[in-house]
C-alpha cells in the first residue's frame, strides 16, 4: 500500500476532510457543483490524498462551492479523456501526469526531462518563476490552467546489486515511465512494455532487471519483496510532474473570491505534497533496509553522468521541438542551478 503517510495519518487526515466538509454542509442557495477527476486511489496515493485537502481547503474558503472528488477514473472520462473534457468544459477538475498533455503539447514534455529537476528544492524554485509563468501562458492557450505544483520524486528498484551509470545498464531490461524510457534505451538498456502493474511479477521471474519509477510506485508495488537492491535518496533522475488542471471554462465563471479560494486552497495542497514526498522516500529507505536490500542514494557523481548523456539526446531533441521549447529549456535550467548549493 503507498503513500506518504502512515495509516493513522490517513485516517487522521480523512477525519479532518470530513469535518470541514461537514463545516459546508448548509451551502447558499446558488451553490455550484465542481467535480475533480484522477486515476489514483484516493486514500493510499498521496494525489488522492491532496486532491482532498485541495478540496476541502476551497470549501472552507468558498463554502458556496461545493467540490466533487471522482479517484480511479469513477467519473467514466478515461486518463486521457480528462484532458479533452477540461478543454471542453465537460470537466472541472483532474489530476493528471505530465504525460497526458505533453501528446498534445509538446512543449510541456519540459517536465519530463530527466535530471532536470533533480529535488524538491528545484521543483519549489521553479514555482513561481518566469518557466511556471510560460507553462501557464500555454496551458490557458489550450482551454486550461496549471493549478497544483504536486512532483515526485523517485529512483532504481534493481534485481542485483550494480553501478548505476549509463554504461551499467547497457544490455538490461528496465520498466520506466516519460522520457527516462528515452534516456535508458540511449543508455543501450532495454524497455519493458507491460503494465506498471506487473512489474513485480516480472521481477520474480527474471525477465526484469530493474524499474525507474516513482517512489510511490515503489510502495504501492511491493518491490521491496522483489529487489535486492534500490536507489533511494539523492539527486534524482526520476521526477515526475502530476498536477491539478483546471478547465478555464470553469475558471471564467468563478468569482473572484472563489478564485482566490482556488489559489489558497492549491498552496495548502502544494505544502501538504511536498512533506508527503518526504515521507514516501524515509518509508521507502526504512522498508527496503528492513527487506534486507542494498539501499543508497545516487551518487553526484552516478548523476553527472547520467545528465550529461541526458542533455545530449533526450534534452537535445526537446530543445529542436520549438523556439519555446529551447526558451523554457535555458530558462528551466538557469532557474535550478540557481537553486542548488
Amino acid at each position: 500500500m503507498s503513500g506518504g503517510v502512515n495509516h493513522g495519518g490517513r485516517r487522521g487526515l480523512i477525519a479532518a476532510v470530513l469535518l470541514l466538509l461537514l463545516g459546508v454542509a448548509i451551502v447558499p442557495a446558488d451553490a455550484q457543483e465542481l467535480r475533480i477527476s484522477h486515476q489514483f486511489h484516493g486514500e493510499d496515493d498521496s494525489r488522492g490524498r491532496a486532491a482532498w485537502v485541495f478540496a476541502a481547503e476551497v470549501m472552507r474558503r468558498a463554502p458556496e462551492v461545493k467540490i466533487t472528488i471522482h479517484p480511479q477514473l469513477s467519473i467514466g472520462f478515461t486518463r486521457d479523456e480528462q484532458l479533452d473534457a477540461l478543454q471542453s468544459g465537460a470537466l472541472d477538475f483532474a489530476v493528471l501526469p505530465f504525460i497526458v498533455p505533453s501528446k498534445k503539447i509538446p512543449e510541456f514534455s519540459l517536465a519530463l526531462l530527466p535530471g532536470l529537476v533533480p529535488d524538491l528544492a528545484a521543483a519549489r524554485a521553479l514555482k513561481g518563476s518566469k518557466v511556471h509563468a510560460k507553462l501557464q501562458d500555454i496551458a490557458a492557450a489550450n482551454g486550461f490552467r496549471i493549478v497544483t505544483w504536486w512532483w515526485l520524486r523517485g529512483g532504481f528498484a534493481l534485481a542485483a546489486p550494480r553501478a548505476m551509470t549509463p554504461r551499467s545498464v547497457s544490455g538490461l531490461k528496465f520498466q520506466s515511465c516519460g522520457l527516462m524510457q528515452d534516456l535508458l534505451t540511449r543508455a543501450g538498456g532495454q524497455l519493458g512494455d507491460e503494465p506498471t502493474s506487473e512489474v513485480p511479477m516480472l521481477l520474480d521471474m527474471g525477465a526484469l532487471d530493474g524499474a525507474a519509477l516513482p517512489y510511490e510506485e515503489f510502495l504501492a508495488l511491493r518491490l521491496h519483496e522483489y529487489v535486492r537492491s534500490a536507489i533511494i535518496g539523492g539527486p534524482s533522475l526520476v521526477t515526475c510532474f502530476s498536477p491539478m488542471l483546471m478547465s478555464n471554462k470553469t475558471w471564467d465563471r468563478l468569482s473572484p473570491k472563489q478564485r482566490q479560494a482556488i489559489e489558497a486552497a492549491a498552496a495548502a495542497s502544494d505544502a501538504y505534497f511536498e512533506r508527503a514526498q518526504i515521507e514516501l522516500e524515509d518509508r521507502a529507505l526504512v522498508t527496503f533496509n528492513k527487506a534486507g536490500a542494498q539501499v543508497r542514494g545516487l551518487t553526484q557523481e552516478e548523476f553527472s553522468d547520467w545528465l550529461g548523456l541526458a542533455r545530449q539526446t533526450v534534452w537535445a531533441r526537446y530543445g529542436e521541438t520549438s523556439d519555446l521549447s529551447n526558451e523554457l529549456m535555458s530558462i528551466g535550467s538557469e532557474v535550478i542551478s540557481r537553486s542548488r548549493p
